[in-house]
């Protein structure tokens, strides 16, 4: 929130439609609800469990947007986000991708799981509700995609983070808060600068390409952590490591053949 504020001071902020603020409202209380879910599930189950559900978005994405969007996609497309989405679940099950997918089947049933699905059902609104937020940007100030992009995001995060704030501060005793905030203030602003920097570059794009797409690309940031827990950390770097590099590259190029 302190962030947006100075970036609003600073940059200044583009000229706002009814339709813009509507959006950038609504996907500021899907981000906040989509933090609270996200937490919440990884105190009820296991990480083994909720990060591939959380994951999942691209499976359903496509369809919504082809429901709610009008987007098309063709075949080639289809088969990129299987790609990507299957190297995701490789790396996550350690090459084990049948055993893996055989314990998320039967996981499903627990009760703590349904966290983890309202994280899901988070990610897809939020992603749709971005969508529809940067079009309408795009269409109501069509030279300026950059600045559209880093405003919408600081309008979600604003409203987002103020609803977690409120939550955290109504379930935790402030000195608590603020203990944790003099021990990590460091990191926490640099987790803001990078979040800031990523998710307002997806905005950006959400300008320009499919949703789908989009959103499948995101996930190539699972594979960045794993090379870098293999180079920096000395992890093994296995075949089902560099087959699912392989699989999200080949992903990449054929998404961006079809752009």
């Amino acid at each position: 929130m302190v962030m947006a504020l100075i970036a609003y001071i600073w940059f200044g902020m583009a000229p706002l439609n009814s339709e813009i603020v509507f959006w950038g409202a609504l996907s500021g209380v899907l981000h906040g609800i989509y933090i609270l879910c996200l937490s919440r599930a990884y105190t009820t189950a296991d990480i083994s469990y909720v990060y591939p559900i959380a994951r999942s978005a691209p499976v359903f994405v496509p369809i919504f947007a082809w429901l709610l969007l009008d987007e098309s996609l063709n075949s080639t497309t289809f088969l990129a986000i299987a790609l990507i989405l299957s190297a995701i679940y490789i790396l996550h099950f350690d090459g084990k991708l049948k055993e893996g997918l055989d314990n998320l089947i039967k996981a499903v049933k627990h009760q703590d799981l349904r966290w983890a699905f309202y994280t899901l059902v988070m990610v897809v609104s939020y992603s749709l509700v971005d969508k529809k937020g940067m079009d309408s940007f795009l269409q109501h100030l069509p030279d300026q995609p950059f600045i559209n992009g880093v405003t919408f995001f600081f309008i979600e995060a604003t409203i987002g983070f103020a609803l977690c704030n409120a939550y955290v501060f109504a379930k935790h005793p402030a000195k608590t808060i603020f203990q944790t905030w003099r021990n990590e203030w460091k990191k926490a602003i640099l987790a803001g600068v990078c979040t800031m920097g990523s998710y307002g570059l997806i905005c950006v794009v959400l300008q320009f390409e499919a949703l789908s797409a989009v959103v499948s690309l995101r996930q190539v940031s699972v594979l960045m952590v794993v090379y870098w827990g293999c180079w920096k950390l000395g992890e093994p770097f296995g075949r089902e490591r560099l087959l699912a590099g392989v699989l999200i590259v080949v992903g990449i190029i054929l998404i961006g053949i079809n752009s």
